[in-house]
């Protein structure tokens, strides 16, 4: 390399007049070794090792995944919740186990009271013992020293990384599987916008999951409005695009609520994870739900007379559409139907136009106490199986044709179906 060329600064070994240098990627006091490029190995595919996923295809060895989630929707209990599956080897949340790991959460956020809350209530909800996780759940609170990967050194361009070293050698030490990092965002002190920055933050992250032989998480903010994908993640795109496994958490949506019939003031309660980097998010029926479960941690005091409640996370299977409704109850359905709403009309398949006043819906809304959206769910069951069908009468109203639906009661259920 010529003399007067700088790594840093480039040619002539100063900055240019008045600008500044961009980014620099001199970041390790390691010599790297020579650049060679090497054939291809070939080896017998039978011999390629398989990935070693630790929990699902969320969680793998030696590699970053990402949790993107707003505020509120128990992205920190579910992080914790996974920790406490890999410590215990109980996949009380519904997700394969591949290997029962040591565990070590980094809150840099909260203070250690409210991390010691946080699993108290994951362990009185699900009946964790004390013995399943001693010496095996491991917890830093940011409050009483922080955890910073990557940071600005002085000369304000140069990526540095206080604490990458004694991380690795504290995460061996205590043979560590799953690192848990929420937020972050506290774990650096780097331009959140910036995508050369981003880089380095997660390839430190990555050197930790590859040095110390375990799965990384990072808990991560989203930018304020909908969260609607992967790149709803709060800063700049390349945290999300070098993860390994990106997944993205929120609360039921309104629409998902009234398919469900869950109650508008029940709703934050249900949360849904999705593959954040699926092309197509699966549909609310398949998609992965939870519960946030209020607990009472029973430690009352004169002061404090009602305690602690605390958010638990636990896997919730959304309702099946019948799951209420006995054979009796649809078959009253079913009667009130044939009957119509007055003599000579037939209710109407649709809500739509002048029809909606005599949409066939509302019977089971008012039969069955469902709402909207599973009633228009189950009428279009009924009419796919042919239990409903759609034939044209005579509207004596407005003296023309129009739709309306009669009950095939060859295809009843039986009073006795659940």
């Amino acid at each position: 390399m010529a003399a007067d060329y700088d790594p840093i600064w480039g040619p002539g070994g100063a900055p240019p007049a008045g600008g500044r240098p961009r980014l620099s990627v001199v970041t390790d006091d390691v010599e790297q070794p020579a650049f060679v490029l090497q054939a291809a190995r070939l080896p017998d595919p039978k011999t390629i090792p398989p990935r070693r996923w630790l929990y699902g295809t969320h969680l793998l060895k030696g590699f970053v995944s990402v949790l993107v989630a707003p505020g509120g929707t128990g992205k920190s209990s579910y992080a914790m919740a996974v920790g406490l599956c890999l410590a215990t080897g109980n996949s009380f949340l519904g997700e394969h186990i591949f290997e029962r790991v040591n565990v070590a959460c980094l809150n840099l956020e909260d203070p250690i009271d409210e991390l010691d809350r946080r699993l108290a209530a994951l362990m009185i909800r699900h009946q964790i013992d004390e013995t399943d996780v001693e010496n095996r759940f491991f917890m830093h609170s940011g409050e009483s020293r922080t955890v910073i990967l990557a940071a600005l050194d002085d000369d304000g361009y140069t990526v540095v990384h206080p604490d990458e070293a004694v991380l690795i050698a504290e995460l061996k030490a205590h043979r560590i599987g799953l690192i848990i990092v929420d937020p972050f965002a506290e774990s650096h002190t780097l331009e959140e916008n910036s995508n050369p920055q981003m880089v380095r933050a997660a390839a430190a992250w990555r050197r930790v999951a590859r040095a110390a032989d375990c799965a990384v998480l990072l808990v991560h903010h989203v930018r304020k409005g909908a969260v609607a994908d992967i790149d709803s993640a709060r800063g700049a795109k390349a945290l999300t695009d070098s993860a390994r496994v990106g997944m993205l958490m929120s609360s039921m949506s309104p629409e998902d609520a009234e398919t469900f019939g869950i109650k508008e003031d029940q709703r934050g309660r249900y949360v849904r994870l999705d593959d954040a980097k699926a092309n197509l998010a699966p549909k609310a029926g398949k998609a992965k739900w939870f519960e946030l479960d209020r607990v009472e941690l029973g430690n009352s005091t004169c002061d404090y007379p009602k305690g602690d409640f605390v958010a638990a996370i636990v896997s919730w299977q959304p309702p099946s559409l019948w799951a209420r409704h006995t054979g009796a109850d649809l078959n009253a359905a079913l009667d009130r139907i044939e009957q119509g709403p007055k003599p000579d009309m037939f209710y109407a398949p649709t809500k739509r136009g002048a029809a909606a006043s005599r949409w066939v819906g509302q019977v089971l809304i008012d039969v069955l106490d469902v709402e909207d959206g599973q009633a228009k769910q189950m009428v279009a069951k009924w009419l796919e199986s042919g239990l409903l069908k759609v034939e044209t009468f005579r509207n004596p109203d407005t003296r023309k044709s129009a739709d309306g639906v009669i009950v095939d009661n060859s295809k009843r259920p039986s009073n006795d179906e659940m």
